[in-house]
């Protein structure tokens, strides 16, 4: 048994035949076909013949044949579509072209060898019937702002088996598929696109897409929408600042519309077209200078198939506007000069740009504003300067502050003299007399009542001091000044060192003499 075995094993080893063909084969309707069949025959086997038939509802029928000693057999009614591709003892392959719905059916593919006999194989051939394809236009046109309606049908025509069709779009539409069954067992597929159609889509793009197995990708078409809708009117030209005597001025209307517009007209409402302004095609031209009676509103009206629409603009022609008022001022370039023999000053050419007629302004305002900012400070200077003129300066012994009290009595020295002082008034007297007579007399010393007497004419005021100086009538400076502005007389019932109301107000009453042979006004000297 065991050898029985191990020969019945090399026996199947060595004599083995193998057919291979694929299970099922898309043939598309109207083109070629292939029906592979590969052969895989051992060693010690010989092919004797290889062949296909097909399986009809009556039985088989051969439909070609392949025998390595006497060559191809194909019968008659296949002949003319159908050949081995590359026949061998390996290879029994066969192309089946222009494929029709007759050609569906089970194919099989028979091996002879020798000694084992037939070996076989079997395929189903499937016609697909490839769609056709088509976008169309919905049956009405799109208007905006209309109902709901059919924007674009996508067909997938005659297919075999049941075409996929579907849109794709960002639109908020929806799609409505329909299936039509033909009499030749294809079916025709129609995918409706419905929508409400608005102008700010116009031009927007659908895809229809398909998808088939007869078709190695999928198939798709675009379709462009097309909204029709009454134009949309702007104007230009109007800014706002329209004055009278402004020139070269018009008004544009323009329109957006699906389909273009056609008709353009500028009417005006409140009254009628002023003379002087003329219309070409949609722009109102104005000839001459705007007036004041150019003011109104005018409309601008367009049409095209779908609807007429307008625009309304009211002008309104304002004053022209105020001229600003020019300072002609010298530009300042820098230049090179020289002087003739007659002192006549030769300008060369600038060397520096002048400075340009729009900065002129700021110049002339920053000088002026200049020349008002050192009137200024010489104003503030004038002021400080009279009143310090106005204002007792000096540094003499006797002014101090002595308080209530020491107001209201006399000093110690003046009310009993002690040993030594008549020397010191000596002196004190001959300082002031020498001062008095101009050697170094300070210039704040005097008062208002020296300067009022100062208005005396010069030559008598030398002419006094010559005499002075020749007779000297009086032993110092302030028996002189006491004698020329005598003492204050107090009023009844009065201190010395009252306020003015005290003192008499006569032409002598305002002034106080002092021991240096000065005098001041009371009024300079209790501040």
């Amino acid at each position: 048994m065991q050898t029985d075995s191990g020969l019945s094993l090399d026996v199947l080893s060595v004599h083995r035949v193998k057919v291979i063909v694929p299970k099922q084969v898309n043939a598309v309707l109207g083109k070629n076909v292939t029906l592979d069949c590969t052969v895989d025959v051992g060693s010690n086997l010989t092919l004797t013949q290889s062949s296909w038939e097909r399986r009809l509802p009556t039985g088989s029928v051969t439909v070609a044949v392949y025998n390595p000693r006497f060559g191809i057999s194909i019968p008659p009614e296949f002949s003319q579509r159908l050949y081995f591709r590359s026949p061998s003892s390996h290879d029994a392959t066969i192309v089946l072209e222009n494929v029709g719905f007759s050609d569906v059916g089970m194919y099989t593919c028979k091996v002879a060898t020798f000694p084992l006999g037939n070996t076989q194989a079997s395929t189903t051939v499937t016609v697909l019937v490839e769609p056709k394809v088509y976008v169309s236009a919905g049956s009405t046109a799109l208007i905006d702002g209309g109902n709901e309606t059919v924007v674009a049908t996508c067909i997938a025509e005659r297919a075999r088996p049941v075409a996929e069709v579907s849109w794709e779009s960002n639109l908020f539409g929806q799609s409505d598929v329909q299936l039509y069954n033909e009499a030749n067992g294809t079916t025709s597929v129609q995918a409706r696109y419905l929508w409400q159609p608005t102008r700010h889509i116009q031009g927007h793009t659908l895809t229809c897409v398909v998808r088939h197995p007869a078709l190695q990708t999928d198939f798709r078409i675009p379709y462009q929408l097309n909204v029709q809708f009454a134009p949309d009117i702007s104007v230009v030209g109007y800014d706002g600042d329209w004055y009278a005597g402004r020139e070269n001025v018009q008004m544009t209307c323009k329109a957006n519309a699906n389909p273009p517009a056609h008709h353009f007209r500028w009417i005006r409402l409140d009254s009628e077209m002023p003379e002087g302004v003329e219309v070409i095609n949609s722009t109102l031209l104005f000839l001459r200078p705007l007036q004041r009676n150019d003011s109104g509103v005018y409309r601008c009206e367009v049409a095209n198939d779908i609807n007429l629409r307008s625009r309304d603009v009211r002008i309104l022609i304002q004053d022209p506007p105020a001229m600003p008022s020019t300072i002609t001022a010298p530009v300042l370039t820098a230049s090179s000069s020289l002087v003739d023999d007659k002192a006549h000053v030769l300008l060369s050419s600038p060397t520096l740009q002048a400075i340009p007629v729009g900065n002129v302004g700021s110049v002339v305002g920053g000088a002026v504003g200049g020349a008002l900012f050192l009137l200024l400070v010489l104003s503030l200077a004038g002021v400080l300067y009279l009143r310090k003129q106005q204002t007792f300066h000096g540094t003499y012994y006797n002014k101090h502050y002595m308080g209530h009290n020491d107001l209201q009595k006399p000093t110690q020295h003046e009310l009993q003299p002690t040993k030594g002082s008549s020397q010191a008034d000596h002196d004190r007297e001959e300082w002031g007399d020498r001062h008095y007579h101009g050697e170094d007399y300070p210039a704040n010393g005097y008062t208002r009542a020296m300067r009022e007497s100062g208005q005396l004419n010069h030559q008598n005021h030398q002419n006094h001091h010559s005499k002075s100086r020749e007779q000297k009538p009086y032993p110092s400076p302030r028996q002189a000044k006491s004698s020329r502005y005598p003492p204050v007389k107090p009023l009844e019932n009065c201190s010395p060192y009252l306020s003015d109301d005290c003192y008499d107000s006569g032409p002598e009453g305002d002034y106080v003499a002092h021991k240096d042979g000065s005098v001041i006004s009371r009024r300079e000297w209790y501040v």
